[in-house]
């Protein structure tokens, strides 16, 4: 599986959860999408609830 699979993957799996909660203009921004990756995944996992665009800039 390539990475961007892997990224798809891990996307469908939190938006099938969550919904999109987080802006997908972030995922454009390499340094944004390295983070929503983590975020993503502590999501799914249950360590954490819905990533939002400000969990992501630190906005």
């Amino acid at each position: 599986m390539s990475d961007e699979q892997g990224f798809i993957f891990l996307v469908q799996q939190y938006a099938n959860k969550f919904g999109i909660t987080f802006s997908s203009s972030l995922m454009d921004n390499e340094e944004h999408r390295a983070r929503l990756l983590t975020l993503m995944g502590e999501a799914i996992s249950g360590k954490r609830g819905p990533v939002t665009d400000e969990d992501v800039t630190g906005a």
